[in-house]
């Protein structure tokens, strides 16, 4: 079965502030950051379904608190957003993490001076190459990082995928990494955005960080909900 990432990030390097303003970190009864979560409307968050629903009380939309506009993990200079209610998706599989998406709707919407609020991040698909990817906790030497962290990883062909994973990967999936290992997203990333970039310079968001074998493992690249292959859940619960 697919497993969480181990737990440390490999091949990051720290986020400039203000740098990724639609990056989120979801904390668990106001004490710890526990995953990460990307702004895709002023009041919508995405996320992975297994990190919210790991136990039956963590799907309690009070048991979870936001923070926005930060790249410290402290979250001392973010804003702090309740979270009014989480939509996992109706066909998650908690065994092979099929459908791991989940929406969490903010109890208010953001500011609309708010510079969150001014860049969602929105899905699109991402073609084969390199994207850049978000990691939130856990540096290379295991120890948690007090800053955001940001690494670079080649989207990979879903042939390519199928044939690192043979069985586990499904049309909700998208691989990303590469051969080598080297650089990965880890467990405190679940739910945070595998974003990439245009030709036009306009950012938008491939994947949702999901499963994986280890961290940054020869020929296991991490795994990521595919956004849009999602896409019309999402506009369903958003009406947009």
């Amino acid at each position: 079965f697919p497993s969480a990432p181990c737990v440390k990030i490999v091949g990051g390097s720290t986020a400039a502030r203000g740098e990724w303003p639609w990056q989120v970190s979801l904390w668990l009864r106001r004490k710890e950051h526990k995953c990460g979560a990307v702004l895709i409307a002023d009041r919508w968050l995405l996320s992975a379904a297994h990190s919210l629903l790991s136990f039956c009380s963590y799907s309690d939309p009070r048991m979870w608190v936001a923070f926005l506009g930060t790249p410290l993990l402290s979250g001392i200079d973010g804003k702090m957003e309740k979270i009014f209610r989480i939509y996992k998706h109706p066909f998650y599989n908690v065994y092979s993490l099929d459908y791991d998406v989940a929406l969490l709707e903010l109890s208010t919407s953001l500011p609309l001076a708010s510079k969150a609020a001014e860049t969602p991040l929105l899905p699109a698909a991402a073609s084969p190459g390199l994207c850049p990817q978000l990691t939130e906790t856990l540096a290379s030497s295991g120890l948690m990082s007090k800053h955001l962290q940001k690494a670079a990883v080649n989207v990979i062909g879903d042939q390519a995928c199928k044939k690192f994973y043979p069985v586990q990967i499904s049309s909700r999936m998208v691989c990303a990494g590469f051969p080598q290992g080297t650089v990965d997203s880890c467990s405190g990333d679940a739910g945070g955005p595998l974003a990439c970039k245009e030709p036009s310079g306009k950012w938008f968001l491939a994947g949702i960080t999901s499963w994986g074998y280890g961290c940054a493992r020869p020929y296991f690249p991490g795994v990521y909900t595919k956004v849009t292959a999602v896409q019309g859940w999402i506009a369903q619960n958003l009406k947009l």
